[in-house]
């Protein structure tokens, strides 16, 4: 299973230039077996998503959401669902009580935890600790510039990744964190497994139970814009 656990669309975040379905599409040409879809703020509409479900059977449609916390940081969040009004901003001793009744059905992750400064601000070690998984890679972490990793692009930073990822037994995620159709596909999470799980909730599981490898399409990656520019390598 090739999964992709950080994407954006036009159908709630302004954000995003991909409607959902140009990304189903996209995403199927590029062989992801599923999407799972993390707003900012807000979770799809259960109805909404069961319609584009329907549209798209080949492909397992999921809903999460992405938090904005006071503390400087994004948390991306998947299972159960917590919240039921749109959410932009939230302290991390608020997200940590409104998940606590549920939690071992709700996986939660810190997304581009060093996108915006290239050290661990005194907040981070704390929200970690409530976390279960750390996102070490994605398009717009490259943004910051990348190297070239055991065969793979990497951020400049991936040592930094890696211990916070180590000191924290955090799971590791690979995603695109889409906003438009040309990264689709370019960075994914992989399991040995043939098909998606039911639910959001059993992907939550998953997730907590076992690291998925990580997938790369080099192809397209080396094709993209940013990452073709001379200022990246």
């Amino acid at each position: 299973m090739r999964i992709d656990c950080h994407f954006h669309s036009s159908q709630y975040s302004c954000c995003s230039h991909v409607s959902p379905q140009r990304a189903c599409e996209i995403a199927l040409a590029r062989g992801l077996n599923a999407l799972l879809f993390t707003e900012h703020g807000m979770y799809w509409d259960q109805e909404k998503l069961d319609d584009l479900q329907a549209q798209y059977p080949d492909l397992k449609l999921f809903s999460g959401i992405e938090i904005a916390l006071n503390e400087g940081y994004h948390i991306v969040a998947f299972g159960t669902r917590f919240l039921d009004r749109q959410t932009n901003l939230m302290p991390l001793n608020q997200l940590i009580s409104i998940v606590a009744e549920d939690r071992d059905n709700i996986f939660l992750f810190v997304a581009h935890a060093f996108r915006y400064q290239p050290y661990p601000l005194p907040e981070l070690p704390q929200i970690l600790k409530w976390c279960d998984g750390l996102e070490m890679n994605s398009i717009n972490i490259l943004r910051g510039r990348h190297v070239r990793y055991q065969k793979n692009i990497a951020p400049v930073n991936h040592a930094l990744y890696e211990k916070h990822l180590q000191d924290f037994k955090l799971t590791p995620l690979y995603n695109s964190d889409g906003h438009d159709e040309d990264i689709i596909g370019l960075i994914a999470n992989e399991f040995p497994i043939s098909d998606p799980p039911d639910d959001e909730v059993e992907l939550a599981r998953l997730f907590k139970i076992k690291s998925p490898s990580e997938y790369q399409n080099p192809e397209l990656l080396s094709l993209h814009y940013l990452l073709n520019s001379p200022e990246y390598f």
